[in-house]
């Protein structure tokens, strides 16, 4: 059903060193850790942008001149990401969360404009959908494509807001039946902290009967569970490393139980409370200072774990 479901998307546009389209065929995808193979390929469309180390690094040329940024090298010293995607997971996950929209809607991310498309797909019972995004670049990208192709109702009940959903929750005066946030670009658990910092604004605005949903948090969730687990058994040095408001939490508890090693249960149990209850605006700490083992490769592995050395700071 997801895949079969027709989605609208831009055409692909040249990188202009920010964000850019880019569609290519495949053939098989990892859907939730299997993998799922086409009898002819699936054209998938995604939003990549460059690399957020270009913010932290600086690239010259051999008589040492700066590069400028939008230079292609960039590309290969930072390869760019994939910002948003329309991989069979993607539209799986959002597919699950179409089906329970309903009334006011609020919508914290516009990307590929997936899940309001979806929402319309299955004619579900709402009155509005508002979308904040917080980057033009992506507004101007994918607004006018997807918006010719609504009807009059439809165009009607979307309004999409420049700006940060942070920012719209603690200035609208107006309260929401359903909330979809979808600002971050993985499931990196470093991003815990900030999602229940979001769940709480959205809480003062949620309606009696309303419900909040977060791409992947359960995912995030999870891993960072699987992560403290981990990093006690191979006795990872919290201390020489910027942690996270959630791990650096779970450091702290870990140190006060001593020379004692606590059981695989209380690490679980522990540290998913850790994960549910730390919130921390993402404006009080760095995501990409804290250590994390979530990479797609092994040198960003090692590109991540030098970053937030504190010897290197």
């Amino acid at each position: 059903m997801a895949i079969e479901i027709p989605l609208v998307f831009p055409d692909d546009t040249p990188p202009n060193g920010k964000i850019w389209i880019k569609s290519k065929p495949i053939f098989r995808e990892e859907v939730f850790e299997k993998e799922y193979k086409h009898e002819k390929a699936r054209w998938e469309t995604s939003i990549l942008k460059r690399s957020d180390l270009i913010n932290y690094y600086t690239a010259t040329d051999s008589n040492g001149n700066v590069i400028p940024e939008d230079n292609p090298a960039y590309d290969i010293f930072f390869p760019p990401k994939a910002w948003m995607s329309d991989t069979i997971q993607e539209r799986c996950m959002m597919l699950a969360a179409a089906k329970l929209a309903r009334g006011k809607v609020l919508v914290g991310g516009l990307g590929l404009a997936i899940y309001p498309q979806l929402v319309f797909h299955l004619q579900r019972p709402i009155e509005s959908i508002t979308i904040l995004e917080q980057d033009a670049n992506v507004i101007e990208l994918v607004r006018e494509h997807w918006q010719n192709t609504l009807n009059n109702l439809q165009k009607e009940q979307v309004i999409i807001v420049e700006g940060t959903i942070e920012d719209y929750l603690q200035q609208t005066e107006e309260s929401f039946d359903t909330f979809y946030f979808d600002t971050w670009e993985d499931c990196d658990p470093r991003f815990l902290p900030h999602v229940n910092y979001m769940i709480e604004l959205a809480l003062s605005k949620c309606t009696p009967t309303g419900q909040i949903q977060c791409w992947g948090y359960a995912q995030m969730v999870d891993t960072f569970v699987e992560h403290t687990l981990a990093h006690v058994k191979h006795e990872f040095p919290f201390k020489d490393f910027h942690l996270d408001p959630g791990m650096e939490k779970f450091s702290q508890w870990l140190e006060a139980q001593g020379d004692t090693t606590p059981s695989e249960e209380a690490i679980k149990t522990v540290a998913r409370e850790i994960a549910l209850t730390t919130v921390k605006s993402g404006q009080e700490y760095n995501r990409d200072r804290c250590f994390t083992p979530f990479a797609v490769s092994m040198s960003d592995a090692h590109v991540k774990m030098a970053m937030s050395r504190k010897s290197q700071s």
